[in-house]
């Protein structure tokens, strides 16, 4: 199904009416709560410039900023807790050891990608340094406790000891910006690639299986936060350009089944919105529970105490 064209734009289908969504707007730097069959329920409530989101538990969600990482009441979007002690960061991401891991680039003192362990009081447990790159988008913990890091046109696995252990690349192009990366039960990895616009699928030896994209009327631009669903579809967030004005462009959230068919999109309201790069699904899911990926790429709660 390498390249296949996807044709249908479904809007809305039946059983997705009670959708629930967290969206992270990186045009407007804005967090917010979409409930499709209560929209009296939505928030919308401003945010530093930052990189990623996730369900911490205690009905919070987690977002990155540019000097930390901040929380916020899932009921309500209220700010309920926050780290600024470091400039720098790129990313955040609750471990499944109730830690926090902060991404950054030339950064503390290393060069090329650092990660850094803070536990619950901002105090620095661990740092993880990848030599010769300078760029770096998202981090996921694997199942085996390694971490999957995208770095431009490279995907790539790596320990805590610093040291590749699996990588991949996305075309001939330097500066894709890929954004994510999760790994499934069968070895393979799924990304979403920036700028190349797609979801691509590669094997346990880094071969480029397959790729989900379009169709056209959605207007594919650089594919940005996904989350693989219960029943193993994919949604992502579309993102469609820098700054305030771009809420009329593109469709920015989508849905593919596997087999890289259409299965629902929802067109963004351009007086709310500009430019999404993240989407959580909330339904059906436990928002007391800290969520991280399972051996499945699905988000599942994990037993960890992150109380504050």
């Amino acid at each position: 199904m390498l390249g296949a064209p996807v044709t249908a734009v479904a809007q809305s289908p039946a059983g997705y009416t009670h959708r629930r969504l967290l969206l992270r707007d990186e045009g407007i730097s804005q967090l917010a709560l979409l409930d499709i069959s209560n929209p009296a329920a939505n928030w919308y409530t401003p945010i530093p410039t930052g990189r990623d989101m996730q369900l911490v538990g205690n009905g919070r969600v987690l977002v990155g900023t540019g000097s930390g990482y901040e929380e916020h009441e899932i009921a309500s979007g209220e700010k309920v807790y926050e780290v600024t002690a470091y400039p720098g960061t790129v990313a955040a991401r609750r471990l499944r050891n109730g830690n926090t891991l902060l991404t950054g680039v030339n950064w503390q003192g290393k060069k090329g990608i650092v990660l850094v362990e803070i536990d619950s009081t901002g105090t620095i447990q661990h740092l993880t340094n990848y030599e010769g790159f300078d760029y770096v988008r998202l981090v996921r913990e694997t199942s085996a406790g390694n971490f999957l890091v995208t770095a431009n046109n490279i995907i790539f696995e790596g320990n805590s000891n610093g040291g590749i252990v699996w990588k991949a690349v996305i075309g001939d192009a330097a500066k894709t910006h890929a954004w994510q990366a999760l790994r499934l039960a069968n070895g393979q990895t799924i990304v979403s690639t920036g700028y190349a616009k797609n979801l691509s699928l590669f094997s346990p030896e880094g071969k480029l299986l397959d790729t989900i994209t379009g169709p056209a009327a959605v207007n594919p631009n650089f594919y940005a936060g996904f989350q693989i669903l219960p029943n193993g579809n994919y949604i992502v967030a579309n993102w469609q350009g820098h700054g305030p004005k771009m809420g009329a462009s593109g469709v920015q959230v989508i849905e593919y089944t596997p087999a890289g068919k259409l299965a629902w999109t929802w067109k963004q309201d351009s007086t709310k919105f500009s430019s999404l790069h993240s989407v959580i699904v909330l339904d059906d899911l436990n928002l007391n529970a800290l969520y991280a990926e399972d051996i499945n790429g699905k988000l599942a709660p994990v037993k960890t105490s992150n109380k504050k």
